[in-house]
């Protein structure tokens, strides 16, 4: 199934995307009000059947504006240098010569969340360099501490679409400083739907792409992870109890803006397109933040 939140005049809604159409969560009597919520349900998959089966009203979705598909609980956990590509092409920036022996973590503020359609907006008195980042990201479903790689997915929900917009002149600064040049408002659009974990499985051979003005910048695969879906969640749960709610980044490929030659950067009146196979397409325009 696929899971987005909307908005369809001046209400918000939730609901599952059948072909050009979303359902309305809100018809059904006590259905969770968000998606959010849905997640912290304990009946998640019977909310999901049941607005399959109950013939709610649906709207289409040229009439709807998506929405990011959920607020996230906390800060993204994001990983760095999880493509034997990217590591490749960063070699110089990062002082990481060799794939890295166990997943590189770091966050990224859940107030740099955006939807699709909406603007990543840059601020050229902070930033000059916004990079663009393909992503895979997933969202959990279930609580759990300490998980082991072969129950991961149970602990899932489904994946979505991100782009991990990057300062580069900000994240390199003093040795680095990935948070701060991660978490500008509107540098993590994410969408433009969760497609459910007994869709999509543990992600392996899902092609990445990004474009820039319809460009192709980045191609890749999930087959080209250092860390697999299973072992990436472990890594995170070890010793920390992820909730419902919580989204995990897993990595961008090769094909970044900062290692090319010359270097290229996003700038306003840019179209972003980032794609993941079987889960859909996330567009951003680029503008400057009034």
């Amino acid at each position: 199934m696929r899971v987005a939140s909307y908005r369809a005049g001046k209400e918000t809604s939730w609901g599952i995307v059948v072909g050009d159409h979303v359902s309305d969560a809100g018809q059904l009597n006590g259905a969770p009000p968000t998606v959010r919520d849905l997640l912290d349900s304990s009946d998640q998959r019977r909310w999901l059947d049941a607005l399959a089966d109950a013939g709610a009203r649906t709207f289409p979705l040229t009439d709807v504006e998506l929405l990011a598909p959920l607020e996230p609980r906390q800060d993204l956990i994001a990983l760095g240098l999880n493509y034997k590509t990217h590591v490749a092409e960063t070699t110089g920036a990062t002082k990481q010569a060799a794939p890295p022996k166990q997943p590189i973590l770091f966050g990224k503020a859940a107030t740099s969340v955006i939807g699709p359609g909406a603007e990543i907006r840059l601020d050229p008195k902070i930033t000059t360099q916004v990079d663009w980042e393909v992503e895979l990201a997933v969202v959990i479903g279930r609580r759990g501490r300490d998980i082991a790689a072969e129950r991961a997915l149970d602990h899932v929900f489904g994946y979505t679409v991100a782009n991990d917009v990057s300062a580069r002149d900000l994240q390199f600064l003093d040795g680095g400083q990935w948070y701060r040049g991660k978490s500008l408002d509107t540098f993590c659009p994410l969408g433009p739907s969760i497609n459910t974990v007994d869709e999509i499985g543990d992600a392996r051979g899902l092609r990445l792409t990004l474009r820039v003005n319809g460009v192709t910048k980045q191609d890749a695969t999930t087959d080209d992870l250092i860390f697999a879906i299973p072992e990436i969640i472990a890594s995170v749960s070890s010793g920390r109890t992820l909730h419902p709610g919580d989204v995990i980044l897993t990595g961008t490929p090769g094909g970044v803006g900062f290692t090319r030659t010359p270097s290229e950067f996003l700038q306003p009146g840019d179209v972003v397109e980032a794609e993941i196979a079987r889960i859909g397409v996330l567009r951003n325009r680029v503008g400057i933040r009034p």
